[in-house]
Order: structure tokens, then sequence, then C-alpha cells
């Protein structure tokens, strides 16, 4: 794979959401990922054309979480049956978890649905 290439890390997912490319790096492989100074990043981003996230992977459901909505974090996170709820009192964290439209949340839900059966919401 291409970006495992340019980052020399390993990859253990990747998806595409409209105009972001996703990809959850390997626990303890993110300063891999990045570069220095985000190098790998960049170069990353130029060859593909496109935005790119990095999330670094965890078996832990509320790590994971906190690596998906990174840099943001929440007062809370609240791991249910079958949702996972992000606290915060913060409008403004809320509304850029949220993002326009929608868009940040559903990228957000997408990311955690693909490695733990659980929903995703903002209060």
């Amino acid at each position: 794979m291409l970006f495992e290439k340019i980052t020399r890390s390993r990859v253990v997912d990747c998806f595409q959401d409209k105009d972001i490319l996703c990809f959850v790096v390997a626990k303890g492989e993110m300063g891999k990922a990045l570069g220095k100074g985000a190098v790998n990043l960049k170069r990353a981003q130029q060859e593909f054309g496109k935005r790119i996230k990095l999330i670094e992977y965890d078996d832990d459901l509320v790590s994971y979480v906190k690596n998906v909505i990174y840099p943001l974090s929440v007062e809370e996170i609240i791991p249910g049956e079958q949702t996972v709820t992000l606290k915060d009192s913060n409008k403004k964290t809320k509304s850029l978890l949220i993002g326009r439209d929608g868009k940040n949340l559903q990228l957000i839900k997408r990311a955690v649905k693909r490695f733990f059966n659980v929903d995703v919401q903002v209060v």
C-alpha cells in the first residue's frame, strides 16, 4: 500500500469519506505515520491529492474514541451497551464534533463502527 510505503507505518484500516481519506494506523505507530514535522502526512496528502485524517487504533473503546476525535477533547466519554456518549458542556466543542450538516459526526460514527458495534451521540 502506498501510504505504508510513504510512512513506514502499519495501516489497520482505511476508508474514504467524501473529501477526506482516513487511515487507522496500528497502536503506537502514530509518530511514524506523521513523521518529523508531519512530513510523511504532508507527502501522503500531496500523493493522494486529498486531505488525510490519521487515527491511532486502540483495543479500548474510550481510548479509540479519544483518538478519533483528537485534537478535540470532551469532558466525558460514556460507553454504553449500544451507544457511546460524548458529553461536553462547551457549545463550541459540541458544534465542532458535529460539524456542518453533521459531517464530522458521521465521520466519527463511521470510524468507531468499523471496530466497535456501537453508535456515537453528542450531548
